[in-house]
């Protein structure tokens, strides 16, 4: 009986600890667009949007210290230094410039998540001359990791492109002045930058060129 007794209340002790182990208080972490989006483990902008990093204490507690670890894609990492809110919660803005993660740490805890950031860079076209097939591209990314090919096309149905022109980006501002021959008519160019480990693949808004 006095073994019964003991085996008891060793149980009831491990069941009043085990409770206070599952809510030892922890931090989460979480990314979306600034303005557009829900919050999650990833999203998507362009080149230097802004996203918004948010995160809180599972305790609630205000005024604490908390690191949030910034790397780039082959860039160097920063620590931001953050204080929660009244209520536990803590923010912060960011404009990556290629792939980012971010991880928040506090209390000697890491975030369980680890949200990225994906970046498309971003492209522009113009025409400088119908007549003559001129036009100008322009692109947003860091030189040593975007790609350096680009592909001029044209618009064959509602999803369906076809390459008219490839096009070498040779300098480090990322742009480049080309002709291309265009089919007589009404028809929708843009251009296409294909992806690489940094930057997801993008496209420019189309023009519209009537010869």
């Amino acid at each position: 009986m006095r073994k019964l007794i003991f085996g008891t209340v060793a149980a009831l002790s491990l069941a009043a600890i085990a409770p206070a182990v599952a809510q030892a208080p922890a931090v989460n972490l979480a990314i979306s667009r600034v303005g557009s989006g829900p919050q999650g483990t990833t999203t998507t902008v362009r080149y230097a949007e802004l996203v918004r990093l948010s995160g809180e204490l599972t305790n609630g507690q205000p005024n604490q210290i908390v690191e949030l670890t910034v790397t780039p894609y082959r860039g160097q990492t920063r620590i931001v230094t953050l204080r929660t809110d009244s209520t536990g919660e803590f923010r912060w803005a960011h404009r990556p410039t290629i792939r980012t993660g971010y991880t928040a740490r506090w209390n000697n805890q890491s975030s369980n998540q680890e949200p990225y950031a994906h970046v498309r860079p971003k492209v522009g076209l113009r025409v400088i001359n119908a007549r003559r097939g001129l036009f100008r591209m322009t692109m947003m990314a860091q030189p040593e990791h975007v790609s350096r090919v680009a592909w001029f096309q044209r618009r064959l149905t509602r999803t369906r492109w076809a390459n008219v022109k490839k096009i070498q980006l040779r300098n480090r501002n990322l742009s480049a002045r080309f002709t291309a021959r265009l089919r007589p008519g009404a028809h929708r160019y843009r251009i296409l930058v294909p992806a690489t480990p940094g930057y997801l693949r993008a496209t420019s808004r189309f023009v519209r060129v009537v010869r």
